[in-house]
């Protein structure tokens, strides 16, 4: 069939029935409901069955051309599996190929619309959960909870969920509730380009987090982003306590205009509490962006002090034409691939040249060179690092008081393997900024690093108890530490998490096959070399570490000595 369009009546794939229209499948009397942009890739692989589609294809036609990060179109195309019950070993519908992209290998076929909008009493819309094996571990998993549900309601709900589950603990040891019982908490969703305008959403993106960090600096507040509504929900039903409030909007550019709306509504009742709406000159932005954060707390009966005042004011740079690279630079920064790293390099550049004195702009810069160092995309890898660190360091003698410039530097020196001097950076981001998940989540990581695995459980648990939305490494992070520790249970189970939020990282698979291997199970080890061999040829684990900032002897040995059995 040719390419279809969202308009379009459905067509069949396998034993599926496709409902573009209501972002439906339908096999027999199960229906099963996903997201809008699944279903356009879903259409798009259809229209093209047989053929090699790449992510740049992906991007152009289904993302209109937007900037993608890595991982979002990966869980995209993994939820798009997981709803058709597609086995990425053994794909029936969407076939991975290396270094290429996707092949859709099932036959698509056009279907008489399906007769009734509504489905017979016996239908049941349900949540996708995976291949057999996925569907097995839920089984299993269910039984250990309801064996330790006692254990579970006394020690490990204020963590984050129960042993058995990703995020979850096996010990007690650890920090109190991070979440204290009294504050008020915030969800905050994505913000909408307002308009057709796809290339406008790294300024919504970049509005959204700024929105989240002016919030999170208020006493009173405690503040969760979700990526979409649809993990907005997830992170709704997950929290304790409860989620009290969200925010919401839309921005758009247009010309020399900033147009933006915001919304806060009462997450209980779903009564709206609020709405203001700007159009304003855009070298306005600043200006809106502190009237949003003050009105808002306003609105949720905070009183600011004098310092929140200023925080929220505090906007990092002067100029807006910076702020606006800035932006666009970290929409780069965070597809986390070798060409996008270089053109994120080349705006933050562009950003220092508008405003010399902008810290955060530097701290980005540094981070482009660190990544050059750590995923070896430099043919100087020490010469990267050092530039990393004179651009981080310059960021901390421009302004100090910037957590992210800390956790920068935290980043670039635990790529020099300086350990305590990038915990002590991480603490100070902390200190200026207290519910920074992804400076708790940094220092977990170099607790196993350095050889202290179970010190970073706690951390990690904390980290994704504050972000429930983030994406794969703080899952991957809490395995590597299980891995350690010689839990290989709880090490399969956060790594298959961090797998499927971002299958195509590649220490998330090594970490993965390693646990497999020592967990017993082998065969699945197996094939997770042989992916790894599959998209990195000339992979060797030997050249892996070489710039991997592990400093304990006795985990590189074993990590060594595990990936050697799987031929790696």
């Amino acid at each position: 069939m040719s390419p279809a369009t969202r308009g379009e009546d459905g067509f069949r794939v396998g034993p599926w029935s496709v409902e573009p229209k209501g972002d439906l499948l339908r096999r027999g009397t199960h229906l099963v409901r996903v997201e809008p942009k699944v279903m356009d890739v879903l259409v798009y692989f259809a229209g093209r069955a047989g053929e090699v589609v790449s992510r740049e294809e992906l991007e152009r036609d289904v993302w209109r051309g937007a900037l993608v990060v890595y991982d979002a179109m990966t869980k995209t195309v993994t939820k798009l599996r997981q709803a058709l019950g597609d086995d990425p070993r053994n794909p029936r519908f969407i076939q991975t190929v290396p270094k290429r992209g996707y092949r859709f290998v099932a036959e698509a076929e056009r279907a008489d619309p399906i007769e009734g909008s509504q489905p017979e009493a016996s239908d049941r819309i349900r949540r996708p959960l995976g291949s057999p094996r996925r569907l097995l571990l839920v089984v299993i998993l269910g039984v250990a909870v309801s064996a330790s549900f006692l254990f579970y309601l006394g020690v490990l709900r204020p963590f984050g969920g129960p042993a058995g589950t990703p995020g979850g603990a096996v010990e007690s040891s650890g920090p109190t509730d991070p979440v204290p019982p009294k504050v008020t908490r915030v969800l905050v969703l994505p913000f909408d380009v307002l308009g057709q305008d796809p290339d406008q959403l790294y300024l919504a993106r970049g509005i959204t987090a700024d929105l989240i960090a002016d919030l999170s600096k208020l006493s009173g507040l405690t503040v969760t982003g979700a990526e979409s509504r649809s993990e907005a929900a997830d992170i709704k039903e997950a929290a304790s306590p409860g989620i009290r409030y969200e925010v919401w909007g839309g921005v758009q550019r247009a010309g020399d205009r900033i147009r933006a709306e915001v919304r806060l509504t009462d997450a209980l009742s779903g009564r709206q509490l609020c709405v203001e709406r700007y159009d304003r000159p855009f070298e306005d932005l600043f200006e809106v962006q502190q009237d949003i954060g003050s009105r808002l707390a306003r609105a949720l009966s905070v009183t600011l002090t004098e310092v929140e005042q200023h925080r929220i004011a505090h906007r990092y740079t002067r100029s807006v034409q910076a702020y606006d690279l800035f932006l666009r630079a970290q929409s780069q920064l965070l597809v986390r691939r070798g060409d996008e790293n270089r053109r994120a390099r080349d705006l933050y550049l562009q950003a220092i040249r508008q405003d010399p004195g902008f810290a955060r702009a530097y701290a980005g810069l540094a981070l482009t060179y660190a990544y050059d160092y750590r995923n070896q995309w430099s043919s100087d890898g020490a010469a990267a690092l050092e530039r990393a660190v004179t651009m981080a360091e310059t960021a901390a003698e421009i302004d100090p008081t910037i957590p992210e410039v800390h956790w920068a530097l935290g980043y670039v020196k635990v790529q020099q393997r300086r350990h305590q001097e990038a915990l002590a950076h991480l603490d100070e981001a902390l200190r200026l900024d207290p519910g920074f998940a992804d400076a708790l989540a940094l220092k977990g990581g170099i607790e196993t690093y350095a050889g202290r695995p179970r010190r970073t459980i706690p951390l990690a648990r904390a980290a994704i108890q504050r972000n429930p939305g983030a994406g794969y490494l703080y899952y991957m992070i809490l395995g590597r530490a299980y891995f350690f520790i010689d839990d290989q249970i709880q090490a399969m189970i956060n790594l298959r998490e961090a797998a499927m939020r971002n299958p195509e990282d590649l220490e998330v698979r090594v970490f993965l096959a390693a646990a497999l291997d020592l967990g017993g199970e082998h065969q699945d080890a197996a094939w997770e070399a042989e992916e790894i061999l599959a998209i990195h040829p000339d992979f060797s684990t030997d050249a892996w570490l070489d710039t991997y900032p592990m400093t304990d002897r006795d985990q590189r040995h074993r990590l060594v000595a595990t990936l050697a059995r799987l031929g790696l």
